[in-house]
């Protein structure tokens, strides 16, 4: 808002020596649009100000200087904060049960420091856990045989996840582990390992990541995917940038609380956002979906939700110049978390007396007009929204926010910044499975590691992923 256009011809034409002074409802009216007039006037200067100062900066850019030091700014106060949820009652568990045992030691006392009367009571138990970092390293010795009448060499076999490799299945899940768990880069894992006494080059990690059971890999985020969203009877949807071959791409993310699934795409249309599902132009999902207001995800599922979380942001971004202003955002903003606990207690007890009640006070918290031009619009553009952001009145299990999706998707922005993306196809595919796969290991409590190592064993010893996503309820309208 740069250029104040559309304050009011009451000010524009105001002549103070005709105002009746005795009219108290008349100057509060002229006051208010006074008030408002003065708001877009300075963050129209504000604006003007940070637009001259990046200008500023450009131009030191271009004579080979620096610009100025981008600070944030502190958080506002008067801003209203979410309600907080009631501390939970806590208490310290014991973790020994929890702890793996894996030897036993008995330290005798000496006997010769015990009076004669001492008696044997028992033992008392402490455990100290460690841990061992060292090299397994096995030489293979393979027994054969020759049979002079034959002409033919016999020879032991190794076992099948020891073929055509010089990496045992342990140092394969350590590696992937720790790239995409523990985000480290191939080159620091090279440092590891090569401390560690083992030999390996950059290039067979790199192969390891991206090339070692790519097939497996690949059924495993296609079966968790599909089943999932068989299984769903809601799903949170998002994206991200994400860089793949030096040009920019995007980290699109399909999940819910049992599972996610992750596709780099060059695009973050409702084309590419209708490819997931396999759908044509005219098809839809029936399972109820979650985003914030991105228009690719409209159309997209005949039940479409909004985030309140998201849209509740636009309202704590502004940052009114005056104090009459920032109190009455303030109280707004009071009144609408009040609003998000009541839709919260609904989705506990969803019945039709709350829900004809929640859709009341919907209508009148966003009829509000409080005189501050920049509230008042953004309130008219969130009643337009009544229908996505009440869905849930429909289908109470649906969330009322995008957290699922906001959360699943930092973790491929976390890799970005560490990795700068992704170089080669097998890299990219790499990516999407392996984010994947951790992300529905953490939400399904499996090892990651354990998980790893199942696979390239090829022992299949744990039950898949896609057999652990429970069964919901499908959606059904309240």
């Amino acid at each position: 808002m740069l250029v104040p256009d559309n304050i009011h011809e009451n000010i524009i034409k105001l002549d103070v020596d005709r105002l009746n002074f005795g009219d108290t409802e008349t100057i509060r009216k002229l006051i208010i649009q006074l008030l408002s007039a003065i708001e877009q006037l300075a963050q129209a200067n504000q604006e003007l100000r940070k637009e001259n100062q990046q200008l500023k900066d450009e131009i030191n850019r271009l004579k080979g200087e620096k610009g100025r030091p981008r600070i944030l700014p502190n958080n506002p106060e008067y801003q209203a904060k979410a309600p907080k949820e009631k501390p939970k009652k806590w208490h310290k568990d014991s973790k020994k049960p929890k702890i793996k045992i894996d030897r036993t030691e008995y330290i005798k006392i000496d006997e010769s420091t015990l009076p004669d009367d001492a008696k044997h009571n028992g033992y008392r138990q402490i455990i100290r856990q460690d841990i061992k970092f060292e090299t397994d390293n096995v030489e293979y010795w393979l027994e054969r045989y020759y049979s002079p009448s034959l002409k033919k060499t016999y020879e032991a076999k190794l076992p099948e996840s020891l073929q055509n490799t010089e990496f045992g299945s342990h140092l394969k899940a350590f590696i992937t582990y720790l790239y995409y768990a523990g985000r480290v880069t191939e080159n620091r894992i090279h440092k590891i390992l090569e401390e560690s006494g083992i030999i390996i080059s950059e290039g067979e990690i790199s192969n390891i990541l991206t090339k070692e059971k790519s097939n497996v890999f690949a059924a495993e985020k296609k079966a968790l995917f599909e089943t999932g969203v068989n299984h769903a009877n809601y799903l949170n949807i998002d994206e991200t940038g994400a860089r793949h071959k030096g040009n920019n791409h995007y980290l699109h993310v399909v999940c819910n609380n049992f599972f996610s699934a992750f596709f780099i795409r060059q695009a973050k249309g409702s084309k590419t956002i209708r490819h997931f599902f396999d759908l044509d132009d005219e098809q839809r999902i029936d399972i109820p979906i979650i985003s914030d207001d991105a228009g690719q995800y409209i159309g997209v599922s005949s039940n479409h939700a909004l985030c309140w979380i998201h849209e509740i942001r636009h309202y704590k971004k502004m940052s009114p110049f005056l104090t009459h202003h920032k109190s009455v955002l303030n109280t707004f903003l009071t009144e609408l978390w009040t609003f998000y606990e009541l839709l919260a207690q609904y989705k506990v007890n969803p019945n039709k007396i709350l829900n004809l009640h929640i859709q009341e006070r919907f209508d009148s918290l966003f009829s509000t007009v409080t005189g501050y031009k920049t509230l008042d619009d953004r309130i008219a553009m969130t009643k337009k929204k009544k229908e996505e952001l009440l869905l849930v009145l429909d289908y109470p299990k649906v969330p009322l926010h995008n957290n699922l999706a906001e959360i699943a998707v930092r973790e491929g922005v976390i890799k970005r910044k560490i990795s700068s993306g992704t170089r080669s196809e097998l890299g990219k595919l790499a990516w999407e499975n392996m984010l994947s796969i951790i992300d529905t290991c953490r939400k399904l409590g499996i090892s990651f590691y354990r998980y790893l190592y199942d696979i390239f064993s090829n022992s299949y010893s744990m039950p898949r992923l896609s057999d652990l996503i429970p069964v919901t309820c499908k959606p059904t309208k309240y």
